[in-house]
């Protein structure tokens, strides 16, 4: 069972990485990674590019570069910060909440309808079983 663990374990980081590979094919759709660090800008307060990075596990200067095309497309917006104006802060604009809005609705809900052939139970166990595989790659190189 180990060895099926460890396949499928492979079976779904290589899916992510194809996920976090493919662009948009809409103009203004969202790619993956830009959705991920949208995702992390909304969970906490209007941040630096450089804390957004490490928030979002992205270099900065793709950070950067991904700033730019989301602040062309009304998304976030960057202001001087007011305490230290060194600092440039990067926040969600009305437009990037209405879109990661519809965007969380359309992923719970494809969520919900692929997970709910499991149980309770079944779900708790793979929630688990992921925590843990999760502290194991932590865990390598250290």
């Amino acid at each position: 069972m180990t060895d099926e663990v460890r396949a499928a374990m492979s079976e779904l980081l290589a899916a992510e990485r194809r996920l976090r590979g493919r662009d948009p094919h809409r103009p203004g759709d969202l790619s993956a990674t830009q959705v991920r660090a949208l995702f992390q800008l909304e969970r906490g307060e209007a941040c630096t590019a450089g804390e957004l990075a490490k928030r979002a596990d992205l270099s900065p200067a793709s950070m950067t570069a991904m700033l730019d095309q989301l602040e062309q497309g009304g998304i976030v917006e960057r202001h001087r910060s007011e305490k230290d104006r060194r600092q440039v802060i990067v926040s969600l604009t009305d437009a990037g909440h209405e879109i990661l809005a519809a965007r969380r609705a359309h992923i719970e809900a494809r969520t919900r309808e692929v997970l709910s052939v499991y149980s309770d139970h079944e779900l708790e166990a793979a929630s688990k079983v992921m925590r843990s595989l999760a502290g194991l790659l932590d865990g390598f190189g250290r």
